[in-house]
């Protein structure tokens, strides 16, 4: 879905307006899990809003890349993904006081914000710049797109339910305890992000991506040390995956002859590495 939507990017000119659309077809779903009886009916409605997911980021990613100057290309997706990040922590303490909500109510508020979701994007008035170029060289943009895997797959286990999981078994803390760490350890990765990401439009692009990458290769190998090493390797993994998307993006929205199908495989091999790394830690853990 990724794809299709990057190739419908570079294809159609209103292509940008899809997520739009998305915004509004994931409170239907977000509903009908109050319905659901068993894991398969769960599986079914995750792979679906996994597939509008697919659909909608890359297009507002590169939508957003194309809208504004190239000079802070890398800083305003990095503010992006640090937004999403922040986003994701304010979820999950407006869960802990929902919690005790009906189910349908609970829902129902999650649907609400998709549609404010919606009204957003709308009235943002996002504008593609689209610019011809040549034919872009194939070779940086798949070291790219295989980075884009390599990097999620290291640092997975900074990312989704698994983190609290994971970081609460190594340094047996509460649930409390451990989503403030969490907080805490998100908030430095993404000044760290947002400082690397203000090196590379400076033009200090290939240290950023290279301090980037040390930082993913170093974070699992910290990890289970107890104490401040595992914190530190949770701050070198949000900070790497936090720098990488917005560099990734910055590049193939500059350099690509095709920005959209370039995102789009970008945003799929995060995906697959996410998964892949996040098995490999479910493994070990069981």
């Amino acid at each position: 879905a990724s794809i299709f939507s990057g190739w419908l990017f570079d294809r159609f000119s209103r292509a940008h307006l899809v997520p739009m659309l998305s915004f509004l077809l994931f409170p239907a779903i977000a509903l009908l899990f109050s319905l659901a009886r068993t894991t398969l009916d769960v599986a079914v409605l995750k792979a679906a809003q996994g597939v509008l997911a697919g659909v909608t980021w890359p297009l507002v990613q590169v939508a957003l890349a194309l809208s504004v100057p190239e000079g802070v290309r890398g800083r305003v997706l990095s503010l992006y993904f640090g937004v999403g990040s922040l986003a994701g922590l304010l979820a999950n303490l407006v869960y802990a006081a929902v919690a005790r909500w009906p189910l349908r109510l609970q829902l129902l508020l999650a649907a609400s914000l998709y549609v404010l979701a919606a009204v957003a994007y709308a009235l943002a008035r996002i504008a593609p710049r689209r610019v011809e170029r040549e034919r872009a060289r194939v070779a940086p943009q798949v070291a790219v797109v295989l980075g884009a895997f390599a990097v999620s797959a290291l640092c997975s286990f900074s990312f989704g339910e698994v983190s609290y999981a994971l970081l609460s078994s190594i340094l047996a803390t509460g649930r409390s305890e451990t989503a403030i760490l969490v907080a805490a350890v998100t908030a430095v990765g993404l000044l760290i992000s947002y400082a690397l990401s203000w090196a590379a439009d400076l033009g200090y692009e290939a240290q950023a991506l290279y301090a980037t990458l040390i930082a993913a290769a170093s974070a699992p190998l910290i990890l289970p040390f107890r104490g401040l090493p595992s914190l530190a390797s949770y701050v070198l993994a949000i900070a790497s995956q936090m720098t990488f998307k917005p560099l990734a993006r910055r590049y193939l929205a500059t350099e690509s002859g095709s920005p959209g199908l370039a995102i789009g495989a970008v945003n799929a091999a995060s995906n697959i590495g996410t998964c892949v790394g996040q098995v490999i830690v479910a493994l070990v853990l069981a």
